[in-house]
């Protein structure tokens, strides 16, 4: 592990924790909901996963307004 901590986004997971948390706060315009954003992330990280591995994903991920939860 770095001492750095702006390598802690090039890890696959984090970055699409990254992603999710910026979509929902976005779809919120404010803090996002926590189980939205994991849900979310741990889809995106899924998706990723496939890609890199060479199997694209049946279905491909929604964007973040479905998940958002109302306020």
């Amino acid at each position: 592990m770095s001492s750095d901590p702006d390598e802690i986004l090039d890890g696959l997971f984090h970055a699409c924790a990254f992603a999710a948390f910026l979509e929902q706060a976005h779809a919120r315009q404010g803090w996002p909901d926590s189980e939205a954003t994991r849900q979310r992330a741990y889809q995106l990280y899924e998706h990723a996963l496939a890609e890199k591995n060479g199997r694209p994903k049946a279905l491909a991920p929604r964007p973040a307004r479905h998940y958002a939860l109302d306020p």
